[in-house]
């Protein structure tokens, strides 16, 4: 064998190596998380342009309004970290996760009767402690470090395996529905193989029109799979103006966020009904609400009850949303 072959195939050793141990590091994080219950997936951060691409492509053809999209970047400082190098410069690959999560319900006294309100799955985010805890003990074990990402976590599921696409653009992952919540972070440990592919949609979604029928605004459509955001009750309801005429008081059904096109899919059958208490709420703390009580004059206790249920950080919506759940329900709207 002469001084080349030899050189080729050395490198070609060094290089499974390199992708066997990398293997090994993914393998171990994704097996820890799941211990735990949670799941995970690694890609590579060379993905990255993919996807700008791809936000860049909906943009230009109108499948995103531009407008709209200004308006949700703003809201909620959503600047894609498609270029990793200002949080971490040595960035390699990119961690997937999902938490599975319950709907909250939270019971409110008010004029003697009780009103109950729903937290969907996707906003409490008290496992985010955990799951960042157990990815950087494992990581920091191996001499690699992480940073949290801010990324399309959706379409990331999707592309990587980890979840797919519902007609109504919610993402569900098999054995637990669109119950759980996403979270995405850089690393600079190598990913080793990877699953990626296009984003994919269930398919019972082809002939499936749960969602279309019932989503009140008629933000889902049966003639594209990208829903119309710009009419779903979750963007009005999550941002600080008074909800437009067009919308019906009775279509609220949540504290924040909506859960009508989720409860009546077919992939959630099995789980609409896994509803945890959120804690309740005397007639004086509901009236420190409605009343628009500032969050530094409210009583501790209360304080602790939002805080359990990550609502603090929507104090400012909560007043006008339970108003209307209250409203609703005191008409027999609901």
């Amino acid at each position: 064998m002469t001084k080349l072959a030899n050189l080729t195939l050395l490198t070609k050793l060094a290089d499974q190596t390199i992708v066997m141990k990398a293997d090994n590091r993914v393998g171990a994080l994704e097996k820890r998380l799941k211990q735990d219950g949670f799941k995970g997936l690694v890609v590579s951060t060379d993905h990255l342009s993919e996807l700008r691409s791809e936000y860049d492509r909906l943009l230009n053809e109108g499948g995103l309004d531009r407008d709209f999209y200004n308006e949700i970047v703003a809201r909620y400082g959503l600047a894609w970290d498609f270029d990793p190098s200002t949080k971490l410069p040595a960035a390699r690959s990119i961690i997937i996760t999902a938490a599975q999560q319950p709907k909250m319900s939270m019971e409110f006294t008010y004029g003697a009767k009780k009103y109950y309100g729903i937290i969907p799955p996707t906003y409490v985010y008290d496992t985010d402690a955990a799951i960042l805890r157990i990815i950087s003990n494992l990581l920091h074990e191996k001499g690699y470090s992480i940073n949290q990402a801010l990324l399309p976590a959706k379409l990331l599921a999707v592309r990587s395996g980890l979840a797919r696409y519902g007609r109504n653009n919610v993402t569900y992952i098999d054995g637990w529905g669109s119950y759980f919540r996403l979270r995405v972070y850089f690393s600079d440990m190598p990913c080793g193989e990877e699953s990626w592919g296009e984003a994919a949609a269930m398919a019972q979604c082809r002939e499936c029109t749960a969602c279309v029928k019932k989503c009140p605004t008629k933000a889902i459509s049966s003639e594209r799979f990208l829903i119309n955001a710009g009419r779903c009750l979750t963007f009005f309801n999550e941002g600080p103006d008074e909800f437009p005429e067009w919308i019906e008081p009775a279509w609220h059904n949540c504290l924040i966020g909506c859960m009508i096109c989720q409860d009546v899919c077919p992939a959630n059958k099995e789980y609409i009904r896994w509803l945890m208490p959120g804690g309740e709420f005397s007639e004086e703390e509901t009236k420190l609400i409605l009343d628009g009580v500032p969050q530094d004059r409210l009583p501790a206790q209360t304080t602790e009850k939002l805080s359990k249920v990550s609502m603090l950080d929507s104090y400012d919506l909560l007043q006008r949303n339970l108003r209307v759940l209250i409203e609703n329900a005191g008409s027999g709207r609901q």
